[in-house]
């Protein structure tokens, strides 16, 4: 009898522990962030409260098997974790035959999981002696599949510094102070003309502002790229990522926001390595930097027993997240404003932890992602919360660029007072969803803050990378090599 108890627990165990061997799966290459205060208290958590869901079912159902009701609850809990991989498949299937039956994927899968959990429970109940060695072989294999799985990539992980192929490398040839370096990417923020054309808002009042302040706003800029993903992968390879044949070259071939995990050390990083910088990154809700790499983070929360993020990543694989936006638009509860309001918030949260914490003596690379005037516009002119629903709502894109405006003023002054001396940059990505081809989607907003020393000569793109070389040239001395495009 106690061997027979001890071999459903242990069953019973491997079940429970599946979904979170599968979300360390997924995250494989962030384990040593997972792993923590907040993911061992998450387990604990679930765990009590499937027991207290065994017993309230078996107080009502009158059973006194717990073991077997404890069964039936673990395996349903397995099965709701398998929503969204179900939704994708759904959804891969009806994009071939039923496309426009896509929008109801969510539904059909959660009901598809709850005729299995009803047959499952139906069988167990019965002690279905095939179903049991079914489910048996199934879960253990599972499992130990999973396992291998994650330690063959601890031995063989693909984040891995790059080579040195093609470096770009600046040499310190002055030895001089360093100072700060702030780098704010404004997501999706048109040029000054292209948002005054468009707008019929014109922006003298903010251009002479920058003019008396030293700042030098570059008009008709282009980047490189057309997205956030291969634009900030310019960044922090200082360099185009793709060779003529439209390949990712083989230095380059992780990309932004992965670059940033654990070991990796692409062109941006070594050289502020080599020149005595720290770097740290102020990201948004899309790439968050506690899921990267916590010791590029400003506030690390690497000992909090509470992390509502990775819950929020833990969950999103069952019907729970959904569910709980769905009730809480019924209720008018605003997510936008409780979770992506104040995280997309870059300029803000830099600036709130500068002015509570005393600068360090090593120079610093501040690189800040401003989650806005890209879409979700979740601001009104004035910075305040308004929501306005849709990826191509020209008022909502109005008042968040307008809001951007009044946040690069705010930081540009905090600057001023805090570090004055610092080279800052505010430039875009890219340009806003509603470009007409690519080449429009380029062009870039384009505001710097140099050494007096360094010239800005007019005939030179100043993309986000010849920006970054220039700067790096100037507070080195070496010579630059510009790239085109």
């Amino acid at each position: 009898m106690i061997e027979k108890n001890f071999k459903n627990i242990s069953f019973i165990s491997i079940i429970f522990l599946l979904p979170f061997i599968d979300f360390l799966k997924n995250n494989v290459s962030e384990i040593d962030i997972v792993l923590g205060k907040s993911f061992y208290f998450l387990i604990l958590a679930i765990l009590f409260l499937l027991i207290l869901l065994t017993y309230i079912f078996n107080f009502f159902l009158r059973d006194k098997n717990f073991l077997k009701t404890f069964l039936v609850v673990v395996v349903i809990y397995w099965f709701a974790f398998k929503h969204n991989f179900l939704k994708l498949v759904i959804q891969s299937f009806f994009d071939k035959f039923y496309s426009s039956a896509i929008e109801y994927s969510s539904e059909i899968s959660l009901l598809l999981l709850i005729i299995f959990s009803i047959l499952s429970t139906i069988l167990i109940n019965k002690n279905n002696k095939f179903f049991r060695k079914f489910i048996f072989i199934f879960f253990y294999l599972t499992f130990f599949v999973s396992l291998i799985q994650i330690f063959s990539f601890s031995q063989n992980s693909y984040v891995t510094e790059n080579n040195e192929i093609n470096l770009v490398n600046f040499k310190d040839k002055l030895n001089d102070k360093k100072e700060n370096i702030y780098f704010f990417i404004v997501d999706g923020m048109l040029p000054i003309k292209e948002f005054e054309k468009n707008y019929k808002l014109k922006q003298d009042d903010f251009l002479n502002y920058v003019d008396k302040k030293n700042y030098k706003y570059i008009h008709n800029s282009s980047n490189i790229y057309h997205n956030t993903t291969h634009s900030l992968s310019a960044i922090f390879y200082l360099d185009k990522i793709f060779d003529k044949d439209g390949k990712l070259k083989e230095k380059s071939k992780i990309l932004y926001p992965t670059v940033l995990r654990k070991d990796n050390k692409p062109d941006l990083l070594k050289n502020l390595d080599n020149l005595g910088y720290d770097f740290k990154w102020m990201g948004n809700f899309f790439a968050y930097c506690p899921k990267f790499n916590l010791k590029y983070c400003l506030n690390r929360n690497v000992n909090t027993t509470i992390d509502p993020y990775l819950y929020i990543n833990f969950f999103r694989q069952s019907p729970l997240i959904q569910t709980i936006w769905s009730f809480g638009l019924i209720f008018n509860f605003d997510f936008n404003r409780y979770i992506y309001f104040e995280v997309n918030n870059g300029m803000g949260r830099l600036t709130k932890y500068l002015s509570e914490n005393q600068k360090t003596n090593k120079p610093t690379f501040y690189f800040v992602h401003h989650m806005s005037p890209h879409w979700p516009y979740i601001t009104n002119e004035d910075c305040s919360y308004k929501n306005y629903p849709g990826n191509e709502n020209l008022q909502g894109y109005k008042s968040a660029y307008i809001c951007t405006l009044k946040k690069i003023r705010e930081t540009i002054d905090f600057l001023k007072k805090f570090d004055p001396n610092s080279t800052v940059v505010f430039q875009s990505d890219h340009n806003w969803s509603m470009s007409k081809n690519i080449e429009e989607k380029k062009m870039i907003f384009n505001l710097i803050k140099i050494n007096n020393k360094c010239e800005i000569k007019n005939n030179i793109k100043l993309n986000n990378v010849n920006t970054l070389r220039l700067i790096f040239s100037c507070i080195t001395g070496d010579s630059i090599e510009y790239i085109n495009g």
